[in-house]
């Protein structure tokens, strides 16, 4: 390509250059199982309505355990990994339909995808695989999460992945702030985004606590400057995305316990902290999810 454009940069250019319209999609550190392909197929061919399968990851040094089986949209703009550490025995095999995506290995269908969807080369590193599904499903088409097809994940990008770090790089750490407030902006409509707007500012202020404890307040002030000077044209990428969609919030957005990491969490008052703010929005979620 020329230029390192991250991962959704070089997804886009497979769609774009790819020879037939089912195309497979693995990132580099991933093998397939012999029946992962033909699990994903089938189900494509079993759900004329789906765009996007995706494969049971499961942890390449513990072949017993699903990384993530599947992924939602939990409603305060995380991606909410399904099945998360369980055991293989205790996977439902059934082929169930999500609301986002995760792009370690899926199968795409280029017929049924709309074709103004693309990936969003704006988030390069983190999260661009979640606006992509959550895109996706607004417009329609179903996003599946097949059980039966695994595959093996390994230890990621080195100096990025936490499996490799084992904590949070101060990439990841801008790329994960920056990019959910341009995954909110982009993808919610304004009802939503006024109903959940105080909890959004509670979220915030948690959030930067964490970024003062942490001191990754560098990280923070970028992402903040980032967002200002492109607000402009994230307002025009989110005219057209609510112009077009077919889906509403309610139907995509989940609730359920916040993503969180446990390398966030280094004493037992950030873990008090952490079920607190669980509780809080659990409850908030509660109230408003009738009403978006």
């Amino acid at each position: 390509l020329g230029a390192n454009l991250g991962a959704g940069g070089a997804r886009n250019a497979g769609l774009r250059e790819a020879a037939s319209d089912l195309i497979l999609f693995i990132d580099n550190d991933v093998a397939l199982t012999a029946a992962c392909v033909d699990e994903l197929v089938g189900a494509m061919e079993s759900h004329p309505r789906a765009a996007l399968a995706a494969a049971a990851v499961v942890y390449a040094h513990r072949r017993d355990t699903v990384q993530y089986d599947g992924a939602e949209c939990h409603f305060l703009g995380i991606q909410t990994l399904l099945d998360e550490n369980r055991s293989i025995a205790e996977l439902d095999p059934a082929v169930r339909k999500v609301g986002s995506i995760v792009t370690c290995c899926f199968l795409a269908d280029r017929a049924r995808l709309p074709a103004d969807v693309t990936f969003d080369e704006e988030f390069f590193y983190q999260l661009e695989d979640h606006d992509f599904g959550v895109r996706v499903r607004a417009r329609g088409p179903e996003i599946l999460s097949v059980p039966t097809a695994l595959c093996y994940h390994g230890k990621g990008t080195e100096g990025l992945s936490i499996r490799h770090t084992g904590t949070y790089t101060t990439k990841r750490v801008y790329y994960l702030i920056r990019n959910r407030w341009l995954f909110v902006l982009k993808n919610y409509s304004l009802r939503t985004l006024l109903l959940l707007a105080p909890l959004f500012v509670f979220y915030e202020l948690a959030q930067f606590a964490i970024v003062l404890k942490k001191r990754w307040w560098t990280e923070w002030g970028n992402a903040v400057i980032w967002i200002v000077r492109s607000f402009p044209s994230i307002v025009a990428r989110r005219r057209h995305i609510q112009k077009h969609r077919q889906v509403p919030d309610r139907e995509i957005l989940k609730g359920g316990r916040i993503p969180f990491r446990p390398e966030l969490t280094t004493s037992p008052l950030e873990d008090i902290a952490h079920r607190l703010f669980n509780f809080v929005a659990s409850s908030y979620w509660a109230v408003v999810r009738p009403l978006i």
